[in-house]
Formats: C-alpha cells, structure tokens, sequence
C-alpha cells in the first residue's frame, strides 16, 4: 500500500469537500503573493522591481491560499491510518489564530475506538467533532499558521498516538473575516521529514527560496595581478580601503611614481578614457585618481582596475534582492610579472593566488556573518537564504589551474590530489577547468589578440585557429588587436623587464572565416572534468573552446550532469560583419549557440548573460514575439542586457537564468541611458575594442528617445564636472550642452550660485551663469548686459530661467537672437533631465563619502548600483512575470547544484 499523500496537483479539489465561500475559487497555482506582503521590509531600498512573486513554500504547482474576508471549511475523502507510515505532514501558513484558522487531523468516533488523549495534567478526551452527514470525529491534532505567508512544515507521529488502522479525515478551517491560512502537502510518510525551525527563516527544507544569483564575481581582485595593478580593498575603513589610487597608479594615473620611484608608464593604457572625440582621446594617458571622499574619479562603469565590490556597495545588492553569489579566485600571470614586485612575480602564480584569495574571502564572510555566510552544499545555501541571508559559493577562474600550463606538466593522480585540495580544504564549488589561454587541460575561446599574448608568455606558443564558419563565428585574430599588441611587437619589448615576451604571432590572414581554436579537451581535460562531476562540483564551460565545450556537454550528457555557463553572451544576438565595423561585436567562441544552450537546458543547466552586452542586437530581431516588448535599445545600457536576458528565457524555457557581473574581472559595465555617456557603447574612440565608426551615426537616434529613468527618493548632491564629460561631447552635444547638463545637476542639487553658500568645485562661468537662471526666482534677479557684464552671461541666465518658467523667448531686446540660440540647447537637455526621472516607487540612492550615485547618468559605477539596474530594467518594459526568472535564480542555481550532488556517487564515468 502506498503512502497516502493529498495535495492539490490535480488544480482542483479532487478527494476534498468545499463548505462556504473560502475554498469556492481554491486551489490557487504558482506564486501569486507578492514579495511585499510575504517579506515587508525585505528589499529596504525602495524601488518595485523587486515586488513579484515571492514562493511561499508550496510543493509543486498548486495550493491553498484563502482570502481574508472569507470563510468555510475544506475537508478531505475519508482514509485510513497506516502503521508503515507513521509521520503525518503539511505545510501551512497565514494568521497565528488556532481558534479560526487551523488544520485538523480528524479520527472518526464509533463505539470501538473511545479515544484518550495523553497530556502533562493528566488523561483527557479528545475534543468531539460532527461534521455534518459524515458523521462524529475525534481532533487528535490541530496546528495554526504563524502570522507569515511562509509555510512551514508540521509534523505529528500517529503511531505513537496509538491511531494506526483507524479511519481518518482532514479539515482546514478558516473561520476568520480578517485573516486567512495557506496550506498543502498533506501526507503520510515512513520516516520522520526534515523541519526548517522558525528562527531559521522557516519554509519546507525543500521549498523554493527567493532572490538573485549572480553566477560570476571577483570580490578579491585586489590581492591578484601582482597585488598592485588593481587598487582599493574590498573591505575595512573606506577611508584607507578606497582612497585615491596615486600610490599604485602614480601621478594622474600615468604610473609616474617619482617619489619612491618604480614608475610604470604602461598602467596609464589600462584606463583608456573613451570619454572623448579623436585625438584628444590619447593626448590624455592615465586617469582621474579620486577616490575616498570625493569619488571624483572612480568608481565609475568604464573602470578595470579600481575596486568596485567594496563591502558596503556588496552589502547594498543583498539588500536589494541578491541571495547567491559565485566569488571567482582570479589572476593573470602575465599582469602580475608586468605590474606586481620583483617578489611577487612568484607568489602570485595562478595556484598561489588560489590560496590567498580563498583564505582571504572566508575571512571576509566570518567578518560579517550577520548577513552573509559561505554554502559548502545546496543544504547550506538554501538554510543561509532562508535566514535572509547571502549564500557566498567559493569558485575558481584562473589560467592555469594548479599552475599547469601543459598537459605535461602534472598527471592524473596529480590532478585528482589537486581537486579534492580545492574541494575538500579550500571549500570551492564552482569551477573552470580553462580560462584564456590553452592549459593542461585543454584549448581556450579565441575572441581577443591581447589573450595570445597571455598564451604565448605561459607557454611560448600561439593559438593554433581553424575556419568556424560552420559554427558561424566571424571573430578574427588580427584584424583589431589594440595598441596593447603594438606595446608586445615594438622594439620595447625587448627593452624593458615590463614587456616580455615579444610577441609575434602566426599570419592569421592565411586562415580563412572566423577563427577558432583547434584545441580541445585534452586527455587530462576530460580526466578533470569527470573528476570534478565525482565530486558533485558545478563545471563552468565558459571560456572553453567550442571543441572543449562540445566534448564536455558530451561527456555530461553521459552522466546526465548539468553543467554552468556563467557570464556570457549569445550569438544570435551578435552582429554580422557587414553590420559593424567592430570584429569584436562579431560572434567569437566566447557566444554561446543556440544548440550549446538547448544542451545546456536539456541537462538542467543554467546560463547567465554577462551584465556588460555591449552593443547587441534587439532580441525582437530573432524571436518576433519579443519584438517591440522593451523600449527603445540604448546600447550598453539596462536596454543591452534586458534583450540578452529575454532571448536566455525564451531559449531556456523560463528556468536555469541567472545574471554574471563579472565584477572586479577587468570588464567594463553597462553605461547610462541619459547624460553624456548614454549608449556609450556604440563608439568609444579605443582601438581594439571600442571603435565602430559604421554604428556610431545611430547614437543621436538612441539618446533621443530614452525615458522613464529610474525615480530616486533624493536629489544628487554633487555636480562635479567629472560626471559630464563623455562620448557624446563633439557628437550629440556640443561643450554648451555638456555645461546645460553640469548645470542642471546644480539646480537638482539645490547648489545655489547666488548664495555662494556652498563652493562648487570646476564650476565654469557659463555653467555658473546657467545655473544661476535655473536658480532665478523672477527676471528681475538676472544679470542685465553691461559694460562690466560683457559675453553672453546676461543671455544665458535669461534663456535658462525661460526654460524653467515654461515660457519662449520673446522677440525684444530682452531675448535677442543669442538667448533663442541658448533657449534651443537647453529646452530638449530640460526635457532629457525629467524624463530620468521614471514612474518606478523612488529608490534610495547609493552613497559613498561626500557623493552619492545615479543610474541615469551614472551608469552601474559599482557593484552597489546592481538594485537601480534592476529598477531600470523594469523600466525599460520588463515586467513582473518577466523578471520571475531572475528572481528564482538562486533556487536554479541550487537545483542544479542538488542534481550535481544525486549524481556524484555515479562510478559509471568513463
């Protein structure tokens, strides 16, 4: 005889009975309460991107839900009680009131069975029930909700109640008018089920868990690279862990250090600005180094080497819905020889770097164990979300794991002994057997020149490419290197210790198409893999050659294991060649396929779409039904990654979706819609990875159409000049429009020109004269022209203080033609400057020292800005249902690692 079990699958109360209005429209299917009203106070920003549906812990599809104005009784078919399975169970939830709303284990009275019932006073009869034409019952057992839509798991022993072999019902009562009770799951079972306590989090073990997963993070970048090349710590005081980068970035940023000497001149080429036309972008090397308190020069979206997962910004996105974060290890050994001392070039070796950054991360977490904890497994990871916490997975992405950078250079045995170090001592789950360059275990992507380098100074050899037009990749080598290239191939190479090796790579011209790897897994490669799936490890294939990653869904396939590919981009989303004139917007190995996904998804997999989309296709142009669903694209924007995130959901069938920032990984991030870097991504002026001059004539057409900007609950209080200089200077705007949107940061700051209280720090005349017309409180407070007011100052307060009055300039000496000219610049800027701010609930902003942060002109500065992203991608016309994914992210993240746990006991692997 099977188990009894009496749920609500069947989508209707199929073996229930329905008495009153309570059950009339029951059972209710898939999450329809609202975050809000499960977990007030969950996300404390503010903002409605969050405020979908939030699982409250029911099995399956289907449960019970009742209203609160409603009432009645639900009762199950009669069933008899068996001895083999002991242990009755539900869930419930809603209003702690055991004398309105309950759950009840009824036994059926008759003469034979006059029950008693064993209580610390003494010997008591069961209270008597009579339902009516079913007959009298006995209430062994009744249980109450307890003031939380999530349910939570009852359990009560029959066996030693002495009920077996008796006949039985069960009864949810909802006898309230102001509250109600949720309920589902009823049944019998031969062992005692695993119960989540209230204080920790409550909710069923097994029941789904809410919030984010960003599959891809590098909180701990600071300690690789040579422990120089990066600055800013992820933790401590922020006035010493992020203040100006001057003594690792010398002077402006240009690596003049000529104080203490050790000058490195190449670290003025990492933060190439982009934020200017023609040559005047390279006749400015370096970079603003203003950290701690201004922040005037970084955090900012464009930046690669300046922290930007500092612990208050991390602790921000779990405030706004992050549950689950992968913290990569990473490192580059070639950055570490050309920027770390003379001692560190050996220190921080892929292997060593593994150790430090590990050991560092785990004391990062200890530090602050309020909030966040490490998940050594999925229990781990579901206990720490239920807790509302943030689950912290300890992952690796390095070029040469184990420092081995041939297939020579270790064995299996070697190989085995290292990952069970990884996964036994170091705690790491999550793991890429390549990264980018060719390693013992076999062929990395080919998709940027700057990685041969890599490749040819680990193992003094070059990529070997073949044509992948079948696989329709259009990436070339060489065809835009970059000036990095030039550095390796110039006579300085063999010059200077900060250039090795001299890089001189095959004639790639002689192979034909797009260019890929003829390096797959090697021998050792697919050893690795296999000993990682014993292990129950996640396997991430990004990076991996498609040879390599056809062989590993292969072998996966196999053993039906899932596998990750955590932070990537899509190649039906990737422009053709005759497109663009950029070869790094063309597919490359680094896209996944549309048939790489679908074997991802048939295995249970998951994919991530990397924050920064760069320039993208709309995913309308290859799925018609998503066509005209967002709002107009602004590439690079929330809009770039809203398409990638639409196309992963249709792909994947709505589940395994999460986001890979990629954050701290020498990747840029998603810009602003508004302000003077809006579709920063189009063009930006940087040979090698920026260029695109055939794309470029659309951005007057992108920037023009942006609106409903995401709406913050305060103004921003700094209009400092650096945060209106950008890729549209000389383009879209000229240098008057650039000082319009300086000074209506001014105005929205409440910075005051005619009171002088406040000093405004590069505050030109003209933004000074603007200002003070935005400021006006009547035409009379205006400079009038004069002997001493010569220039156009008159002109520009007037034809400000017009535009914000709603009134047009006349046609008098009072407006002559000069302030219709201004009026005509600064009426469509005042347009763009409200239309930021958007429809959503306001959001808190984020705020470090003396500034605070603004995605609208901002773009994602820092890890910290992932909760206004998110907003904007609501804005941008995703919706609730279409958020849902992301927001079961970390439940598919540890679905997938419970499926790689079931199955790493399988010996099978061959």
């Amino acid at each position: 005889m099977k188990p009894l079990r009496l749920d609500f699958e069947s989508g209707d109360l199929s073996f229930w009975t329905a008495e009153g209005e309570a059950f009339a429209n029951q059972p209710l299917r898939g999450d329809r309460l609202k975050a809000s009203r499960v977990r007030p106070g969950l996300v404390p920003l503010g903002g409605d991107y969050w405020d979908g549906p939030y699982p409250v812990g029911h099995r399956g599809e289907y449960w019970i839900s009742t209203e609160n104005h409603l009432t009645g009784t639900l009762i199950s078919d009669e069933f008899v009680i068996n001895e083999n399975y002991p242990w009755f169970s539900f869930l419930i939830g809603g209003g702690h009131d055991s004398a309105h709303l309950r759950v009840e284990l009824l036994i059926k009275a008759t003469a034979e069975n006059q029950l008693t019932a064993a209580e610390p006073a003494g010997v008591t009869s069961y209270p008597i029930i009579s339902l009516p034409g079913k007959g009298d019952f006995y209430r062994v057992f009744e249980a109450t909700g307890s003031d939380s839509e999530v349910m939570h798991r009852v359990i009560f022993n029959v066996v030693d109640a002495g009920l077996t072999n008796q006949s039985a019902r069960i009864r949810i009562v909802d006898n309230s008018t102001t509250h109600h009770i949720n309920a589902d799951d009823f049944n019998f079972s031969p062992d005692c089920p695993q119960v989540t306590p209230l204080a920790e989090g409550g909710g069923d073990p097994a029941a789904p868990v809410w919030g984010i997963a960003d599959l891809h993070t590098h909180p701990m970048a600071a300690l690789a690279f040579g422990g120089q090349l990066f600055w800013g710590q992820p933790d401590g005081p922020i006035e010493t862990a992020l203040h100006n980068c001057v003594p690792a970035h010398g002077i402006a940023g240009t690596g003049l250090q000529p104080k203490k000497g050790g000058s490195n001149f190449l670290i003025a080429f990492f933060e190439g600005t982009g934020y200017q036309p023609g040559i005047r972008n390279w006749l400015h090397p370096g970079h603003p180094v203003g950290g701690y308190p201004n922040f005037d020069g970084w955090p900012r979206f464009t930046t690669i080497i300046h922290q930007q997962m500092y612990i208050d910004w991390l602790r921000r996105t779990y405030e706004g819905g992050l549950r689950l974060m992968v913290a990569h290890v990473v490192n580059n050994e070639l950055l570490a020889h050309e920027f770390g001392s003379e001692q560190s070039k050996v220190s921080h070796n892929d292997k060593t770097a593994v150790e430090v950054q590990i050991t560092a991360m785990k004391a990062l977490v200890a530090r602050h164990a309020g909030w966040m904890e490490i998940a050594y497994s999925p229990a781990d990871a579901r206990r720490i979300i239920r807790q509302n916490k943030l689950a912290v997975i300890l992952g690796v992405e390095v070029d040469s794991l184990g420092s081995w950078n041939r297939e020579g250079d270790c064995t299996e045995d070697q190989v085995r002994a290292y990952l069970h170090h990884l996964y036994h001592d170091l705690g790491v789950r999550h793991l890429f057997p390549i990264h980018l360059a060719n390693n013992a275990f076999g062929g990395a992507a080919v998709y940027n020149d700057l990685f041969n380098v890599i490749n040819c100074f680990l193992r003094g050899d070059y990529f070997e490419v073949e044509d992948g037009s079948d696989s329709h990749v259009q990436f070339r080598l060489g065809d835009d290197p970059g000036p990095a290239i030039s550095l390796y191939q110039s006579p300085l190479a063999n010059m200077t210790p900060h250039l090795e090796p001299h890089y001189a790579p095959p004639d790639y011209r002689k192979v034909p198409g797009g260019h890929v790897n003829v390096q797959g897994l090697t021998h050792l490669g697919r050893f690795l893999v296999k000993e990682m799936m014993r292990l129950g490890m996640l396997v991430d294939i990004d990076h991996m050659s498609y040879k390599a990653v056809d062989e590993t869904l292969e072998i996966a396939e196999r053993q039906h294991y899932p596998v990750v590919s955590g932070h990537t981009h899509f190649q039906e989303l990737a422009w053709q060649r005759q497109e663009t004139a950029s070869i790094h917007k063309c597919s490359s190995e680094f896209f996944r396929t549309t048939e790489q996904i679908e074997r991802i998804r048939g295995l249970g997999g998951m994919v991530a779409p990397i924050l920064n989309q760069g320039d993208n296709r709309d995913a309308g142009d290859i799925l018609p039904e998503l066509a005209g669903k967002l709002a107009k694209s602004c590439s690079g924007s929330a809009t770039s990654w809203a398409h990638a995130y639409l196309y992963a959901v249709e792909k994947m069938q709505g589940r395994g979706i999460g986001i890979g920032t990629d954050m701290n990984g020498f990747y840029k991030s998603p810009c602003p819609r508004f302000g003077m870097n809006a579709s920063y991504y189009l063009h930006y002026n940087i040979p090698g990875m920026g260029e695109d001059r055939q794309r470029q004539a659309l951005r007057r057409d992108q920037v023009e159409v942006q609106a409903n900007g995401v709406c913050y609950d305060t103004s921003i209080v700094d209009a400092g000049r650096y945060r209106f200089g950008g890729v549209l200077e000389g383009e879209v705007y000229d240098d008057l429009e650039r000082d319009i949107w300086q000074a209506l940061a001014l105005y929205s700051a409440g910075l005051n020109p005619w009171t002088g209280e406040q000093p405004i720090p590069a505050l030109s005349i003209r933004v000074e004269n603007l200002a003070k017309g935005f400021c006006a409180t009547n035409d009379e407070q205006l400079t009038r022209p004069g002997l001493l007011n010569i220039g156009n100052g008159p002109w520009e307060q007037r034809a400000a203080f017009l535009v914000k009055t709603e009134q047009a300039p006349g046609y008098s000496e009072r407006d002559p033609e000069t302030v219709h000219t201004i009026y005509s610049k600064i009426l469509p800027i005042w347009r763009r400057w409200h239309a930021m701010q958007g429809s959503n609930t306001p959001l808190s902003r984020s705020r470090a020292g003396q500034r605070n942060f603004d995605i609208n002109i901002d773009g994602v500065a820092h890890y910290g800005m992932l909760p206004d992203f998110f907003q904007d991608l609501k804005n941008v016309g995703l919706t609730e249902k279409d958020l849902l994914p992301l927001f079961r992210s970390a439940e598919d993240y540890i679905q997938v690692w419970e499926t790689c746990e079931r199955a790493k006991d399988n010996q099978a692997l061959t």
